[in-house]
């Protein structure tokens, strides 16, 4: 399942790089949230998680390394330097942690973490 989760990101990674709303909107469910790592900072929708995710994109332009981690039903989206060092005045010193909540295909939920062992067992993987 691990490996299924990775696959599935990798996909949408791609559809996210080639700008195919169509595809990423195919992958996100109608009710899907977006949590940030404040309480205000949360999108509700395929059509506000697509904006957001695609304006982050453009904002740091610089990323020094993409970590994948899979779970079962999870996966975690890992993005650290060139730019990532900080959302408006939250530190971010190992970079930023997306955990995706997956069922039955589909994105349901991510939620943001800058700290990786807090990433890990929300995704319910221990700190190896």
């Amino acid at each position: 399942m691990k490996r299924t989760t990775i696959e599935f990101m990798i996909g949408w990674l791609d559809a996210l790089r080639r700008d195919d709303v169509e595809a990423l909107k195919a992958t996100l469910a109608p009710d899907v949230v977006w949590q940030g790592l404040r309480d205000e900072w949360a999108c509700h929708g395929p059509d506000a998680v697509i904006d957001t995710f695609a304006g982050e994109r453009e904002a740091m332009q610089e990323i020094g390394a993409i970590e994948l981690i899979g779970a079962d039903g999870r996966v975690i989206l890992h993005a650290s330097g060139g730019d990532i060092v900080a959302i408006e005045d939250f530190p971010l010193p190992d970079g930023i942690y997306n955990v995706f909540t997956l069922e039955a295909g589909t994105i349901t939920r991510i939620d943001d973490y800058a700290d990786r062992h807090d990433a890990l067992t929300a995704a319910g993987l221990h700190d190896a």
